[in-house]
Formats: C-alpha cells, sequence, structure tokens
C-alpha cells in the first residue's frame, strides 16, 4: 500500500497554518486560501441560518457589516488557549477547522484530509488534557485519526531544510521558542529528539493585544461606548488592536526610535506611540474588564484563594491579576523568569544551545531577542527568526515522514553495505597509514639508532682497533643512555598516527555516508565515540614497538661474544654474515680475530682470547669498509622494518575491527536531519 501524503497543520492563536507535502519527497508547499499567502487567521463568524465564514472572508464580512447586520453576527476569535476550559471555544475550534475544508473544497483546493496523513502541531508543554481535546476537536473536523507533534520540531526542520545552520549543531543542541497568539512555548532539542521543554500557556500575543486596546480607550475616551453601542467591542479589542500591535512592533523591530500612528477602524487613532511608552504600559499591565469578560465566556474560573497555581507551584499571574486589579504583571519580566526558571530547572548548560530558533508572530517583539541574548548570555548572531516565523512550524512538521522514509531506506543502506566499505576501502586505508607509520619509526630509529649512535661506535673501532668486548659494552651503554629520547622518537610517530588516521578515515566515512544522502558532520568518528563506544579508535595497549627495536639491537651486543667460539671453529662468522646488518658487523669482525688468534696461540688458546683480545687497527679497517657501513645501515633500516610490521599486524586487525564498532554506531545514531 503507498503512503498517503502529509497534510500538517499549525493550528494557532491568531492564526492557522497549512501545509503538504508528498509522502515521499521533501517538497513542503503551504496552502494559499486566496489572499496571497500562507494560511488564514483564526476566526469564525456565525451568520444566523446562514453557513459560518472563517479566515480573511470572516474578518471582512464582520468589519464592512452594518450596526444592524452586526446584531445578527457571531464573531469568534482567539479560542485556541480555551479549548479545553470552554465547550464554547472548543465547538468554535470544530466549526472552524470544518469551514476551512469545505470553503478551499469550494475554491478547487485540493485540500480533502480523507486523502492525508493529517498531522497537527502542539506545543511542547501542552498537557495530556490539551492534547486529547485537540485530536477530539479534529477527528469531529473531519480529518480523521490524526498525529500530533510537537510544533518545535516543525521550526527545527523547516530552518535545516533552508540550510540555516547544520545538522552538527542541531545535534549539538537548539532552543525553540514558540511565541505566538496563545502561548509561549521553549523547547531544548539535540538531534531531532525534545530532550526539555516548558513555557506558559498563558502568556501570549493577546495579552499585548488587550495592552493596545486600553492605550486606545486612553487616547479616545468615547470609544469604548461607542464600540459597545454598536456591539464592536470584541472585533477592535481581538482583531483591530491586533493590527495595531503588529503594525508597531514591526516599526519598533526596525527603529525603536520611530513614533508610530495607526487608525482603528472608524472609532479613532492610536498616535505617538513609542518604545519607551510601551515598555511602561508591559511592564505595568493589568487585565482590562473588556478581555476578562471575554475570557470568563470562555469559561475562566479565578480560584477564590486569588490565584491558582501552574504545575511547577508558581502562582497563575493572570489569574491573580483577575483577582487582585491592583497587582499589575510585567510581562517583559513574566517572559525572562519563565525562560531563566526553565533552563535552571532543567539544568541546561547554555554553551550546549548552538542555535536560537524564535518562532510565532510574537517573536519579532524587539525585547524577545533583548532578553534571550541576555538570559543566555549569546551574540544576537546565534539568534534567528525566519522571514515568514509563522508558517515555519506547519511547513516543517510535514516534511518529516518523508524525511523519516528516505532516512530508513539510507540506514538499512548502510547496514547492508557496511562490510564491503571496511573490506575494500577501510582496511586499505589502515594498512596504507600503518605502513607509513612502521616505514617512519624505522626511518627515524636508524637515524638515531645507526647513525647517531652505532656508526662513530664503528667508526672508532675501524680507526683504533680494539677488543669484541669494548665494542659490545660500548654499543649497549650508549643505547640505554639514549633510551628516553628513542622513547619519545616512537611516541611521537604514535601521537601522529593517533592523529593522521582518524582524519583520513573521517574523510572516508563522511564520502560513504554522503554517498547515502547523509551529514555526519566533520569529525563522524569522534561523535560516535562520544555517543557511543566512548573508546578511543587506536587503543592505548598498542603494540610494543620499542621493545622489538631493543630486541634487535639485543641480540647484536649479545651476539658479539655468544658467537665468538663459533666463529673461530670455523662457518660461525658466515653464518652472521647472512644474518643482515649485526650479523655483517659480527660475522666481520668475529672472522679476523679468529683467524689471527688461530695461527698467533692456537685454536684452545684464540677462544679464549676471542672476546678481550684488542684487534689492531688494520684488521678492524679490512673489515669495517665505509662501503660496507653503507651496506649495514640499509639492512638494519630494513630489518627492522620488517620487525615492526611484524608487530603492527595485528594492530591492523585490531584497528579495522574498531572503526567497523565504531561506524555501527554512528549509523545506529545517526538521525533525521542527517540528511538536511
Amino acid at each position: 500500500m503507498e503512503p498517503r501524503n502529509i497534510l500538517a497543520i499549525d493550528f494557532g492563536t491568531t492564526n492557522t497554518y497549512f501545509s503538504k507535502c508528498p509522502a515521499d519527497q521533501i517538497s513542503p508547499i503551504g496552502v494559499d486560501f486566496g489572499t496571497g499567502r500562507d494560511g488564514l487567521p483564526t476566526a469564525i463568524l456565525y451568520r444566523g441560518q446562514r453557513e459560518p465564514l472563517v479566515g480573511e472572508p470572516a474578518l471582512h464580512e464582520y468589519g464592512e457589516a452594518s450596526p444592524q447586520e452586526r446584531a445578527g453576527y457571531r464573531l469568534h476569535t482567539q479560542f485556541k488557549p480555551d479549548i479545553v476550559a470552554s465547550e464554547e471555544a472548543a465547538q468554535a475550534a470544530t466549526e472552524f477547522l470544518r469551514c476551512v475544508v469545505l470553503q478551499a473544497q469550494r475554491q478547487h483546493i485540493a485540500l480533502d484530509p480523507v486523502q492525508y496523513d493529517v498531522i497537527f502541531g502542539v506545543p511542547s508543554e501542552a498537557q495530556a488534557e490539551f492534547r486529547d481535546k485537540l485530536s477530539q476537536i479534529a477527528k469531529t473536523a473531519g480529518y480523521g485519526d490524526v498525529r500530533l507533534m510537537d510544533e518545535p520540531k516543525g521550526a527545527l526542520l523547516h530552518h535545516l531544510w533552508h540550510k540555516d545552520f547544520s545538522p552538527q549543531e542541531a545535534r549539538r543542541g537548539i532552543l525553540v521558542i514558540d511565541f505566538g497568539g496563545g502561548t509561549c512555548d521553549f523547547a531544548f532539542l539535540q538531534s531531532l529528539q525534545v530532550s526539555h521543554s516548558w513555557g506558559d500557556m498563558e502568556l501570549g500575543g493577546r495579552l499585548f493585544d488587550d495592552l493596545f486596546f486600553q492605550w486606545f480607550v486612553e487616547q479616545n475616551p468615547g470609544a469604548l461606548q461607542d464600540m459597545e453601542k454598536a456591539g464592536d467591542t470584541y472585533y477592535v479589542h481581538s482583531y483591530l488592536c491586533r493590527e495595531v500591535k503588529e503594525f508597531f512592533s514591526l516599526t519598533m523591530a526596525r527603529d525603536r526610535s520611530e513614533k508610530v500612528s495607526k487608525s482603528v477602524g472608524r472609532y479613532g487613532s492610536l498616535r505617538g506611540m513609542d518604545w519607551p511608552s510601551f515598555l511602561d504600559r508591559a511592564r505595568k499591565y493589568r487585565p482590562s474588564p473588556t478581555f476578562v469578560r471575554h475570557l470568563e465566556g470562555m469559561g475562566l474560573r479565578v480560584a477564590e484563594d486569588g490565584g491558582q497555581r501552574t504545575e511547577d507551584g508558581r502562582p497563575n499571574r493572570l489569574e491573580s491579576a483577575i483577582r487582585n486589579p491592583q497587582s499589575a504583571i510585567d510581562l517583559i519580566d513574566w517572559f525572562r523568569t519563565t525562560l531563566s526558571h526553565g533552563l535552571a530547572e532543567q539544568a541546561i548548560d547554555t554553551s550546549t544551545i548552538s542555535r536560537v530558533i524564535l518562532a510565532g508572530g510574537s517573536s519579532q517583539w524587539p525585547f524577545v531577542a533583548d532578553v534571550v541574548a541576555d538570559t543566555l548570555g549569546v551574540e544576537r548572531s546565534r539568534l534567528m527568526r525566519s522571514d515568514r516565523p509563522y508558517a515555519v512550524i506547519a511547513q516543517g512538521l510535514s516534511i518529516l515522514p518523508a524525511l523519516q522514509k528516505t532516512f530508513n531506506e539510507s540506514r538499512e543502506g548502510l547496514r547492508h553495505d557496511l562490510p564491503r566499505f571496511c573490506r575494500t576501502q577501510v582496511r586499505p586505508l589502515v594498512e596504507k597509514v600503518t605502513d607509513s607509520y612502521v616505514a617512519g619509526v624505522a626511518a627515524d630509529m636508524t637515524t638515531e639508532l645507526f647513525d647517531k649512535i652505532i656508526r662513530p661506535i664503528l667508526e672508532e673501532f675501524r680507526h683504533k682497533g680494539g677488543s669484541v668486548k669494548d665494542l659490545r659494552d660500548s654499543i649497549s651503554s650508549q643505547v640505554k643512555a639514549n633510551e628516553a629520547k628513542l622513547t619519545e622518537i616512537i611516541e611521537g610517530r604514535m601521537r601522529t598516527l593517533r592523529l593522521g588516521l582518524p582524519g583520513e578515515l573521517n574523510e572516508l566515512l563522511r564520502e560513504w555516508f554522503g554517498l547515502y544522502g547523509l551529514s555526519v558532520g566533520d569529525k563522524p568518528l569522534e561523535e560516535a565515540q562520544q555517543t557511543g563506544t566512548g573508546q578511543d579508535l587506536i587503543p592505548p595497549s598498542t603494540p610494543d614497538l620499542y621493545g622489538s627495536i631493543m630486541e634487535t639491537v639485543g641480540w647484536f651486543v649479545v651476539a658479539l661474544a655468544a658467537t665468538a667460539g663459533a666463529a673461530i671453529s670455523g662457518g660461525g662468522g658466515l653464518h652472521l654474515l647472512a644474518a643482515g646488518p649485526v650479523g655483517w658487523v659480527i660475522g666481520g669482525v668475529l672472522v679476523a680475530v679468529a683467524a689471527f688468534l688461530a695461527v698467533r696461540y692456537g685454536t684452545a688458546r684464540a677462544r679464549e682470547l676471542a672476546d678481550t683480545w684488542n684487534a689492531p687497527p688494520w684488521v678492524a679497517r679490512s673489515i669495517l669498509t665505509a662501503a660496507r657501513i653503507a651496506r649495514m645501515r640499509t639492512d638494519f633500516q630494513t630489518r627492522l622494518e620488517k620487525t615492526l610490521r611484524h608487530e603492527t599486524a595485528t594492530l591492523q586487525g585490531e584497528l579495522e575491527s574498531r572503526i567497523r564498532t565504531i561506524t555501527e554506531t554512528q549509523i545506529e545514531s545517526l538521525s533525521e536531519i542527517t540528511q538536511l
């Protein structure tokens, strides 16, 4: 069965937005109901026996109606926050959603919920009662069994889809602030999961609508009586004064030094509005009797003790102010304390917040950015708001199912391809890097051991002569004296390997994940280790390369004495000559010594004197020619490489196994956002 296309809905207090998206493509499109922009006002106009109007037609019809016509009209807006407490609000929401579909079909807009999988956004802090009520309303309105999804996810996905920041920043942490007409919702997301959410369902733009309504009435003393006489009070309060508020906030966002004037229908105008006056009113806000009557009409019941309490035990500010008219509310401080208390209670480290997304119409208030930047202690450059903050949630939510589908297909492809990837790409890379490492160690050790320690001793023996014992002891003591330096060379090379191998593997992994349309950041190995195994790529128990090198040198020194007798007996020196650089030295010297001593003292005595006899310079020079010493150096480095490569063979296997484990962890920890 083919998956159905998606219809995502951001049912808002002020406006509602619809976005459609194919089930198998990330190509959302907002629904325009004929106004030239996405969405429509959340408003319904009842007209007696006639069919209700919704959106712009409802507001226009009411605004243009005569007083006689309005007597038979009933306009409802801003009912979303009250759907749990008020049956009237719930009924208005149901009728609104039902009429939107009817209106769309008459405009020949493809918007039949039966043909779609329907998603409704909800604030993260919305409780089960609100979620259940919204699901019930949607089903009654003809949208079927809808999926509810946290609105902040939609905002996050919208910005990721538009490449406003990277998936890596999203994985680290994004704070989404959805400040709309009827709610203030904070959510901290990591990857695509809401780690913490908090907010206040009472704090919202409609309180600022009321502020401007009171400001207007103060400037126009006779307007309230005229409104009430014409039955326009609710319309002016919830719609016309909201338009004034939005015009003022947009102007202040551009320039807070401006003064603003705006007409309010036929009842007058608000003149000389400026930012200091607004701040003064916002800090001393009291709900107007008009607003209180509306809230009570929607089912608000004020507690007898002066105010209900929120779930965290703090007083409900709005109800406290209604109960105690002399108790003013500082709206800006309400926003600030809601943000700061949530950060503290959730123990969110602000340094993990890569970006702050401002969504919702009220997020355009300049004080929002001021408070957020000050509270979080972040640069304003880390705050972002879409050029269409109202529509980001619906559009973001609509792409999620298609995103999940393609993501699941991509992840299964990665899992299936992992063995081949390790065999044909990881293994050759590990071999190349470790071989380069071995060659580097052998070259460094040849320089330090042969060129700086062994060669000078051989040259001195060549020119001055001496005993095998002195040659052996001199090499042994000089190597021991330089042990710390030799160890540092190996450790330095290992540090280079620890840095270099992950870098090349990260590039390899990025390219491989990219073939499946996934972005995994600059350092996928490190991220996988942090989220999964927690282990280093190269384990501490690396091969004992220093021990292997010292065994080679030790064999060289010990063999000087151990094979003296065999050399004099005949053949021992020849065996050593075939054994590489150490054999060249031992064999050459001992053959010369053995030949001389056997002639002069006899075989038995020669065995006793071989180790301590001081060979004359001519004997040493005849064997240790400059050309032979040069060949010794080449053979010495070759022998070291062979020894070290044998030791690192096990390391290569361990590295490949670890890389596979870490990559499997990375695949499992991927989220849908890696496709954006």
